[in-house]
């Protein structure tokens, strides 16, 4: 966006209601404080998968190039169904 379009949309704003405006700045600060702010912080749930996918990856010596990728996703997907079995199926008769 340009700034003759930000400077456009800032005087059209000028004209709206003024609870309108005041949604307007509500919503330029939640976005402008999430692009500063935006860091994921892992839930102990993603980190215990993301550990156990790391730890459970087996690629051959010999593997070419993307196969390493191919495991870590297949390895993610099988962590991820395996967490949202229920208790009773995830006993340890594996």
């Amino acid at each position: 966006m340009s700034a003759t379009e930000l400077k456009d949309l800032f005087d059209r704003v000028q004209s709206w209601p003024k609870a309108a405006q005041d949604e307007f700045v509500s919503l330029a600060n939640a976005i402008e404080s999430a692009l500063r702010d935006h860091q994921h912080v892992a839930s102990y749930a993603e980190l215990q998968i993301s550990e156990a996918a790391i730890t459970s990856i087996e690629v051959a010596p010999d593997a070419g190039p993307g196969a390493h990728e191919v495991n870590i996703i297949e390895s993610m997907e099988r962590l991820v169904a395996e967490k949202q079995k229920p208790a009773k199926e995830s006993g340890s008769d594996a």
